[in-house]
């Protein structure tokens, strides 16, 4: 599993990927603990689709 950090628009970073992660106290740095999991940003073109940690679509949102 990666390290992504807030900048790296992916889906290990983004709010509504449902993968297990550690993420750090000031939200900067995700550290994947699985290698893909649901999209769950509602009405979105992926929504309940698995996504890879490192995957990417116009519809990323910040964590926090």
């Amino acid at each position: 599993m990666g390290s992504w950090n807030k900048y790296q628009q992916v889906c290990a970073s983004c709010r509504y990927w449902a993968g297990h992660r550690e993420i750090d106290f000031t939200a900067t740095h995700f550290n994947a603990l699985e290698p893909a999991a649901q999209c769950q940003k509602p009405f979105g073109p992926f929504y309940g689709v698995q996504m890879g940690e490192g995957s990417y679509c116009p519809q990323w949102e910040n964590y926090n």
